[in-house]
């Protein structure tokens, strides 16, 4: 079941093209580590270079989890890394940038490293995973005028930018209807998880493509995290 619906997702990720920007949400009660786990694969797979935006050491995060699941951490300890905030170092940092910048001085540090990782790919589009951003957000909304200077001079420009495909993961249940809205807003394309009589539910509620909203698909957590542990930090195949 696992490998049934790794397939299905690295399908479904071939149909995102360069400027996207997807947005997951998902709750405290899902295992979003293994999506995560899957994005990484999914990166090798299909020979793509990836780039993980770690924000106040949310990669962190989800590397315990992986390692207290008992599974391979191997490709994020060997991932290029862009640190916003946070002390911890996780994955190979090519760069760190304050949290607590101004934010056309963070926009202008944030977008010479994306330029420059995408000379460094040969001009590749490359894959722009951001992890931690519901903390970053929950900070954000203190200061709603703050907020959206941070979504018009940050976000917005990177929406539809062809170097790039993006994926943040965002918690839904942490943060404000107005900053989710936003971020919704400005998304090409919006994932929802739940679990649901135990299994790990992935539901379209928004996309560039009419024909797959609410559409649904579900794996067994369990049998899924069996699938990537015996994986490893493995490739099985692709370029």
């Amino acid at each position: 079941m696992g490998e049934t619906f790794e397939r299905t997702l690295f399908e479904y990720a071939e149909t995102i093209r360069p400027g996207e920007l997807v947005l997951v949400e998902y709750t405290s009660r899902e295992p979003v580590y293994l999506l995560f786990c899957e994005v990484l694969r999914y990166a090798k797979f299909a020979g793509i270079p990836l780039v993980i935006v770690d924000v106040l050491d949310g990669l962190h995060v989800i590397r315990t989890q992986l390692k207290l699941a008992g599974m391979d951490t191997s490709m994020i300890e060997d991932a290029t890394v862009v640190k916003i905030g946070g002390r911890i170092t996780t994955g190979r940092v090519i760069a760190r940038i304050q949290e607590t910048t101004e934010l056309p001085i963070m926009k202008r540090h944030f977008v010479k490293v994306l330029e420059r990782i995408h000379r460094e790919t040969g001009g590749r589009p490359f894959i722009r995973i951001v992890v931690g951003a519901t903390e970053l957000l929950q900070q954000l909304e203190t200061d709603p005028m703050k907020c959206e200077e941070f979504f018009a001079s940050i976000i917005r420009p990177i929406v539809g930018n062809p170097i790039s495909r993006g994926l943040v993961f965002i918690n839904r249940k942490r943060v404000m209807k107005t900053g989710l809205k936003e971020a919704e807003e400005l998304s090409t394309r919006v994932l929802r998880t739940r679990i649901e009589d135990g299994k790990l539910i992935i539901r379209v509620a928004k996309s560039i493509y009419f024909d797959e909203y609410s559409v649904e698909v579900e794996v067994d957590p369990h049998a899924l995290r069996e699938h990537l542990a015996s994986k490893g930090g493995e490739n099985d195949g692709g370029n």
